[in-house]
């Protein structure tokens, strides 16, 4: 990747990940994933569709294990095709490259040009794309249910989601689609875990759901603004199943930290939350650390012995260029994991 290291710079305890579009972030994201080993399959979505990129988390986890990269609607990128090229996936099924909804058939025959066997998994809608999901997966015990209006309070989502396999699926403020009803209504036994708050997803909805006679139970995690949302999730943990982070105590905690503003740098980093440090997703501003955020660090954040700083140590994956996430935030977040102040 040729981007001025001004852009992206790097502090003791923080790694900043960077791309010249979302495009490339994505792979650069890849690359950091799959960096020897390769996955099972590559996920594919269009660049513009930020709900088929949440629909799409739960591919990411085992058994498939594959990166999320983005391409033009119509046209493979130069950038992308040579990923999928390098990662070379083994296949899943037979199946090495698995696109998901809104894209061109164009997409479909160069990935057959290039020897590439992929399938299409797409609705009229993300919200039809979202309910042709959890026939991929099967073996899961909970369900996500999130708007599919606004993506700013359920887009944390995605890295429980990529972290667990538990699928997502869509609903609007004030009414529930028949395709999201209807695949619901077919599962056996099934946790629903409703991320937002009454902005997003009225009680109505939430009513609705909870009378279904296949639901065990039902749990919203709500807050006051998207960044508590963020936070809540992070801190929760069910009692009754292997449902949530449950970064509740002082350790050496990893958190993603990315922004609304460019919401493909979060989904297609899920895959942080899949391996390695297995982080949960923590929201930002690109100009500041929201109070929320600050002080759920603080909370969590080990407490040093008296003579001199040891493990456990924090770190954080902050996700974009300066130009999107400036360097003195970047600073304000590593002045806060760090044992040292």
């Amino acid at each position: 990747m040729d981007i001025d290291i001004n852009l992206c710079p790097l502090t003791l305890n923080t790694t900043r990940i960077c791309g010249k579009s979302s495009i490339d972030f994505a792979t650069e994201i890849s690359k950091i994933g799959f960096s020897s080993m390769k996955p099972n399959a590559v996920i594919l979505i269009n660049k513009n569709e930020v709900f088929d990129g949440i629909a799409s988390s739960p591919l990411v986890h085992f058994p498939i294990n594959a990166p999320i990269l983005l391409t033009d609607p119509y046209n493979l990128p130069r950038e992308t095709i040579n990923e999928i090229l390098r990662l070379s996936p083994k296949g899943h099924n037979g199946i090495q490259i698995i696109l998901v909804g809104n894209i061109s058939t164009n997409i479909v025959n160069q990935l057959k040009i290039a020897g590439l066997k992929s399938k299409l998994i797409t609705g009229n809608d993300h919200y039809e794309t979202a309910c042709k999901i959890p026939a991929q997966r099967k073996d899961f015990k909970n369900v996500l249910i999130v708007s599919g209006e606004d993506y700013s309070e359920g887009i944390v989502a995605s890295y429980w989601s990529a972290h667990h396999g538990d699928p997502i699926l869509f609903v609007r403020k004030n009414n529930i689609p028949s395709c999201t009803f209807n695949v619901i209504r077919k599962m056996n036994d099934i946790n629903i875990y409703l991320i937002g708050s009454q902005k997003t997803i009225s009680t109505t909805v939430e009513e609705a759901l909870s009378k279904l006679a296949n639901v065990k139970q039902l749990v919203r995690i709500t807050g006051n603004t998207p960044y508590e949302i963020a936070v809540n999730f992070a801190k929760y943990k069910s009692t009754t199943s292997e449902f949530g982070w449950s970064r509740d105590y002082k350790e050496g905690h990893a958190f993603a930290f990315g922004t609304l503003y460019k919401p493909m740098e979060i989904v297609t980093s899920v895959i942080l939350a899949h391996m390695g440090k297995h982080s949960p997703l923590l929201l930002i501003k690109g100009d500041s650390v929201p109070e929320e955020t600050s002080n759920y660090l603080k909370e969590v954040k080990p407490i040093p012995p008296k003579n001199m700083p040891g493990p456990p140590f924090m770190h954080g994956f902050i996700l974009g260029n300066t130009c999107n996430i400036t360097f003195e935030t970047q600073n304000k977040i590593e002045n806060i994991v760090s044992l040292e102040h």
